[in-house]
């Protein structure tokens, strides 16, 4: 699960990436700013995946705890 929620961060910085990019290249205001807000929500979709593979370490390391299979 975690390897597809790296999956998920890298596109979704790909993304992010791209449409800063096409910001970058744009003429008209208004199309910059949509790329721009559309760079903004991959970048907030990625931390979002950010949060959710350090919250599944975070069970995964408490129920080897609590099993006692924790190992340094």
């Amino acid at each position: 699960m975690l390897q597809k929620i790296s999956n998920h961060i890298a596109e979704c910085l790909e993304r992010a990436a791209n449409a800063e990019q096409r910001a970058a290249a744009a003429d008209d205001p208004a199309v910059k700013a949509d790329f721009e807000r559309n760079a903004l929500t991959w970048r907030q979709l990625a931390a979002s995946y950010q949060f959710a593979e350090t919250l599944e370490r975070f069970i995964l390391d408490r129920e080897r705890v609590k099993h006692g299979l924790w190992r340094r």
